[in-house]
């Protein structure tokens, strides 16, 4: 659901009780709606958490891997 803006084009002044107003006709643009959840499909959700977690996991293993490696090399 989009909602609207008003917006002038001319120039604004306020008047004594506050209101805006519009030397020309206001107009309004349409704005996009607002992120929702419910717009996300859950199976996409899921195989872009999978995937975070297996290039987190990865980066890990490689890491310990090589800290094997550099222990054997250094007799630790």
């Amino acid at each position: 659901m989009a909602s609207v803006v008003p917006v002038c084009n001319g120039d604004l002044t306020v008047d004594l009780t506050g209101v805006l107003r519009c030397s020309v006709d206001w107009q309004t643009i349409a704005t996009p709606a607002f992120f929702d959840f419910s717009q996300i499909d859950p199976a996409v959700m899921g195989q872009a958490v999978g995937a975070g977690f297996f290039i987190g996991g990865m980066a890990l293993a490689s890491a310990w891997g090589m800290r094997q490696i550099y222990n054997v090399i250094m007799g630790k």
